[in-house]
């Protein structure tokens, strides 16, 4: 059994990120791929075939000067149509988001009690967040937004100079901790939405540069990955593309195909992005729990748990 309640510096919040996903990882992203799979798998579906019809269109009429007027004259008589899947891609994002952000949540206090939780009780507790999730949201845009903008001021202006690079960085490292505490709180809790940003804000100082320096690396990893699993498929399949081209019908074949691969790329970022998420914020479980085991001393339930899984 994972053993929450720790006090850990930040060697101990790296490691633990991922002894969790050790020994809770499989029936982690099992219920993960059960609970949001098909909401994940239907918006690709979606954007896929919408936006391969856009990039075929875009790239065609370079060599076909009718295809411009065809195509807008397609999308004229079906704008009913597009308004409405846009709707429903919107409204399905939302869904996903506030399900790929509470499911951390929810999965890290389910094995408060126990380890492995089952995927009914994994959707209930998602059930009873869903509108704390929606409204940390709204809330987080009139309070946690304009920080962001003052602080993203500051920081461009400090990237000008290269020695402002790493502030930059630990800047964001920040404030991505800090409401990130804040979320935690407040759907663990009863806390209002303001008292929820307070302790998260206490949390983050509670012990500054093992919070914020875990998350800043975090940050640079989880970006590393994304980027690399996005961009090599992209290149690779251009490079192959341009390759191929003779004539004029051979290059708008490869300029759509530049198109769908440009899609391809964007799709695989969303759901690495989304994957990815799961790793963060897990990272920040361990930081809340560290801040809450140092406030609250529940260690010494865990060692009782821990001890009854030895005997059995």
């Amino acid at each position: 059994m994972f053993q929450l309640f720790k006090k850990r510096n930040f060697n101990t919040i790296f490691n633990d990120t991922f002894s969790f996903f050790r020994i809770e990882g499989k029936n982690y992203f099992a219920n993960y791929i059960k609970i949001a799979g098909g909401f994940l798998l239907v918006l690709i579906v979606l954007m896929y075939m919408g936006a391969k019809v856009f990039f075929e269109g875009l790239f065609t009429r370079f060599t076909n000067p009718q295809q411009d007027q065809m195509l807008e004259s397609y999308f004229y008589d079906n704008t009913g149509f597009f308004i409405a899947a846009a709707i429903f891609c919107g409204i399905l994002i939302i869904i996903l988001s506030a399900i790929n952000y509470a499911f951390p949540v929810v999965y890290l206090r389910m094995i408060e009690a126990k380890p492995s939780p089952s995927t009914k009780e994994l959707v209930s507790g998602i059930k009873k967040s869903f509108g704390k999730v929606i409204v940390f949201s709204l809330l987080s845009l009139i309070t946690f937004l304009p920080i962001i903008a003052i602080l993203g001021v500051i920081c461009v202006l400090l990237i000008m100079i290269l020695i402002g690079i790493p502030v930059a960085v630990f800047v964001f490292a920040f404030i991505g901790c800090w409401i990130f505490q804040s979320f935690f709180y407040y759907l663990n809790n009863n806390d209002g939405f303001f008292t929820a940003m307070r302790r998260g804000y206490n949390n983050v100082f509670s012990n500054f540069w093992a919070h914020t320096g875990s998350t800043a690396i975090f940050y640079i990893m989880l970006y590393v990955i994304q980027t690399i699993t996005s961009v090599i498929p992209y290149i690779i399949g251009g490079f192959l593309t341009l390759t191929e081209v003779q004539g004029p019908e051979d290059q708008a074949n490869a300029l759509s195909t530049m198109g769908v691969l440009m899609l391809v790329s964007f799709l695989i970022s969303g759901v690495v992005g989304y994957l990815l998420t799961n790793v963060l914020l897990i990272n920040q479980g361990m930081i809340y729990y560290s801040s809450r085991e140092h406030d609250e001393n529940n260690s010494l339930h865990s060692d009782i748990d821990l001890i009854g899984t030895d005997i059995e």
